[in-house]
């Protein structure tokens, strides 16, 4: 049987609305320890953003360097693989890779090639304690993947065609038929991004793209921990990295007994110390009402906290000020206010083709995106505002 924690995401060195995280990590880090020494697992996987930044400060890797080892402590015969995320510098963690096998952890930073630019798959397969076969495959952009000949043609296709030659080549080296587990760092078509920036793009696969021939895929950089299939899992962060993360925090364990079997999966709960509240955590409501139930909370939850805030326009000037000084009497710890415009519960969203897009002029398409958001048509004086604004780009360009 093959027995590890599936781990991602822990964003060490996030700087929260100004607040350092180093405390509620540091007891993170200490939680894991202690489920690795309950549990003696064959092995920790650790499917990357180890750190919140490709250039982590210098105490946020002596908290990540003391945690890894006391974590090894507890299971010294337990093997560490970690690999790199989207968040991470794969060079940096590739720079100390041979000083961590001293300590029984193998980091993966970046894709392995071959001195004729082709997958060096090897170098990314690790055997665990003749226990299992673990895939693992650092955060990679689709078009970075190496081709896996030298004759190779379909570069369209290097991504899904890396992932199914690595898993190929991990069942030809099992005669045993040890459990093989794929390890990655992507967004999966179809899972729940819910907490994630919706600002930003993300780019996705679908499930099949990462191949067959795998008993568990850990995955990593989806914050919410969810189950795709049967042998496929988000494990989620341990600690939430926003306001919108609004679900229990986890590490899975994980028992496979055999290649072709399915694995048994179960969540062990991650405390945070210094949890993130929204007030009110559904709907918004009027500022005073925002207030009240501040005066209200308990003094010892020593939580982020953000205002859910329903406002007709402008809030009180001193607004923020106010919230802050009781937050502060309460231990807590402000963060922001989330302002929902009362019109905007009547605004609506008005769909246009491309050739009614075209049939508009600039101040027209302003026009019905400033009355979707607000809920109120443009003034005379921000029309003038828009129309210059326009002008002054248009000459400039």
């Amino acid at each position: 049987m093959f027995k590890f924690i599936h781990t991602s995401d822990w964003h060490l060195g996030q700087n929260f609305y100004g607040y350092d995280r180093s405390e509620e990590q540091q007891d993170f880090l200490r939680q894991l320890a202690t489920i690795v020494s309950e549990q003696q697992p064959d092995a920790l996987l650790v499917s990357g953003d180890v750190y919140h930044t490709a250039a982590p400060s210098s105490s946020t890797v002596r908290l990540y360097v003391s945690g890894m080892l006391d974590i090894h402590e507890a299971c010294p015969d337990m093997s560490i693989i970690v690999i790199a995320g989207n968040h991470d510098s794969a060079a940096r963690l590739d720079s100390d890779s041979l000083l961590w096998e001293r300590a029984g952890v193998t980091v993966l930073g970046g894709i392995a090639r071959n001195s004729d630019g082709t997958a060096c798959l090897d170098h990314h397969l690790i055997t665990v304690k003749n226990r299992g076969i673990v895939a693992a495959v650092p955060f990679c952009y689709p078009g970075g993947f190496p081709l896996t000949s030298p004759d190779a043609v379909d570069r369209a296709q290097r991504q899904s065609a890396y992932f199914q030659a690595l898993l190929d080549h991990a069942n030809s080296q099992d005669p045993d038929g040890l459990p093989v587990v794929l390890m990655a760092h992507l967004a999966v078509s179809g899972s729940d991004y819910t907490g994630h920036d919706s600002s930003v793009a993300m780019e996705s696969v679908g499930l099949d793209e990462l191949g067959s021939g795998y008993d568990y895929a850990a995955l990593g950089h989806i914050h919410r921990p969810q189950q795709l299939s049967v042998n496929a899992r988000y494990c989620g962060t341990p600690l939430a990295v926003s306001f919108d993360e609004q679900c229990e925090h986890s590490v899975s364990i994980v028992e496979i007994d055999a290649h072709g079997n399915e694995p048994r999966v179960h969540s062990h709960i991650i405390k945070n110390i210094k949890p993130l509240h929204t007030i009110p955590a559904k709907k918004p409501a009027d500022f005073d009402t925002v207030m009240e139930k501040l005066q209200a909370m308990s003094d010892t939850q020593h939580a982020y906290i953000r205002l859910n805030v329903l406002a007709d326009g402008l809030l009180p000037h001193d607004a923020q000020i106010r919230a802050a000084q009781v937050l502060e009497e309460k231990n807590c710890r402000y963060c922001c206010i989330k302002k929902t415009l009362a019109t905007s519960a009547t605004a609506h969203s008005t769909r246009m083709s491309l050739e009614q897009l075209s049939e508009k002029s600039p101040i027209e398409v302003a026009e019905q995106f400033f009355l979707d958001k607000t809920g109120n048509t443009m003034t005379d004086l921000q029309r003038e505002m828009f129309n210059e604004a326009y002008r002054q780009a248009t000459v400039n360009s």
